[in-house]
């Protein structure tokens, strides 16, 4: 039952992420080009990775490496993120990746 909940929590937030990168992709822009708020946002996904732990199955540690990966990139080396996502294409093109994310992570849901 917990797994399930947690499963929809992080569909609601790939969504929410998805739908201000796709609405507001200027102030998306503004917001993640701050370092300090990049690195937060890797912590918040280095957090939601842990819960991924207690759970056996291929979307829990699928779901777990691509959190910790994306998280340490994010914490580690956030100009880097920055820098990466400026050049690679414009903010709300991100939000389709996260949309494609949330849909895939809910139709796999246990």
């Amino acid at each position: 039952m917990a797994e399930s909940i947690f499963i929809d929590s992080i569909v609601v937030l790939l969504l929410l992420c998805a739908l201000v990168h796709i609405v507001l992709p200027q102030a998306t822009e503004s917001w993640m080009s701050r370092p300090g708020v990049v690195r937060c946002v890797g912590g918040i996904l280095l957090l939601l990775s842990i819960p991924c732990l207690l759970w056996a199955g291929g979307l829990s540690w699928t779901l777990f490496a691509v959190l910790v990966i994306s998280g340490v990139w994010r914490l580690c080396f956030p100009r880097h993120s920055i820098h990466a996502q400026q050049r690679t294409y414009p903010r709300w093109v991100h939000g389709c990746p996260l949309l494609g994310g949330a849909i895939l992570v809910w139709a796999l849901r246990p």
